[in-house]
């Protein structure tokens, strides 16, 4: 597989190249501006605060060639407004502390068959667990080839990548110096009864397995919802942990409110990283805006309340409050983080589409720092 994995992205520019053939009636352009506004305080000690402001372009491609095969290729840009204290850290910039420009995306569909196809080369991936993270201003992304295939009711995928690019990285690079990549296969699907399931497992060459199951139960107000992963690390990387979240949500009209609990098991911390420049992540209730609550032992739990403003058509509301404990050397440590955010996206007009939105973090700690952070969001496509 290595060496097949050296062959992706040539195909798929090879796929990409020849879109300049096909009808320009087939073709899709869509245009995202995302303007990013943020601000870490870091309210005690010595650390720099971090202070950016950009702009970010989003241009994605997509071209049906066939009826068999389409590629796709997207630029990710963001410009920097302004910037003060470790700015370079904040996620917006990149090492330098200046503005990127990358071509993010690359990539060819291939369908096999009326129930199966293929995808190669680079672009943001979303499964749970390998997935490209959007919290910033353009998104990571990771270059693989991925099958999919449809089995009655049921999805199916196996994936193999070899190199990732973080937020704002341009270069695509290996998951360690001498790792053959990494290998995922997962299946889901949604019964007529309310009750979903997910399986996976991922395995990254000589640095770490991963294990993941969720199942879900969902009516028009009620929602229970359980994540569990296990992995075990390998090679010089000691990680032998679980972590389960179990999250509750009942819905009242326009109101919905969830409790949710999170432990975390094994000898370690837990570890959700596959090595490499991949921003990877969580897909449990307890990774919040910046603390994940994973640490050795944790148990956490979280309230929330979302809002939708019925007299005010595309206004949301969220608040919610996480808090955990875990024994640090005998001594037990306490963490806290308590978001708010509040989200309009205009209904109607010239700007239709035009989301605004402001989160909110305060994050009170024993082992580090409290922390103070703003971010002001504005989205618009065309």
């Amino acid at each position: 597989m290595a060496n097949v994995s050296k062959k992706i992205l040539p195909i798929a520019i090879v796929a990409a190249t020849a879109a300049t053939q096909a009808p320009a009636a087939l073709a899709d352009v869509n245009v995202d501006l995302r303007t990013f506004y943020f601000n870490r305080d870091f309210a005690e000690g010595t650390n720099p605060n971090r202070v950016a402001l950009t702009q970010a372009v989003r241009v994605d491609y997509t071209n049906d060639l066939t009826d068999r095969i389409a590629i796709g290729a997207s630029l990710f840009a963001n410009i920097k407004l302004d910037g003060r204290g470790d700015d370079q850290s904040s996620g917006l910039l990149d090492s330098k502390s200046e503005s990127y420009a990358k071509l993010g995306q690359l990539y060819a569909d291939i369908k096999l068959s009326e129930n199966a196809n293929v995808r190669l080369g680079r672009w943001v991936v979303d499964t749970p667990l390998l997935n490209d993270s959007d919290s910033r201003g353009t998104p990571s992304s990771t270059q693989a080839i991925q099958l999919n295939a449809k089995a009655g009711n049921v999805d199916v995928y196996g994936l193999y990548s070899d190199r990732a690019s973080s937020k704002t990285d341009s270069s695509f690079d290996k998951y360690g110096e001498d790792s053959d990549g990494l290998f995922v296969i997962g299946a889901g699907t949604k019964l007529d009864n309310g009750i979903s399931l997910h399986a996976a497992y991922g395995d990254s060459d000589d640095f770490l397995s991963q294990a993941y199951f969720n199942a879900a139960y969902s009516t028009d107000q009620l929602l229970v919802d359980l994540h569990h992963y296990d992995s075990e690390g390998d090679g010089s990387n000691n990680q032998d942990a679980t972590l389960t979240n179990l999250a509750v949500q009942y819905s009242f009209g326009d109101l919905a409110l969830t409790g949710s609990y999170q432990t975390i098991g094994g000898d370690t911390a837990y570890g959700y990283t596959w090595g490499g420049n991949d921003d990877n992540g969580l897909m449990t209730w307890n990774s919040v805006q910046i603390l994940d609550f994973n640490n050795k032992d944790e148990d956490s739990f979280q309230v929330r309340a979302d809002y939708a403003f019925a007299g005010v058509p595309g206004l949301k509301a969220m608040a919610r409050h996480t808090f955990g404990e875990y024994d640090n050397g005998g001594v037990d440590v306490d963490e806290s983080e308590t978001n708010a955010e509040l989200k309009y996206t205009l209904q109607s007009g010239d700007l239709k589409g035009l989301s605004l939105r402001m989160r909110l973090s305060h994050v009170n700690a024993d082992a580090f720092n409290d922390i103070n952070e703003v971010r002001l969001i504005a989205n618009y496509s065309f």
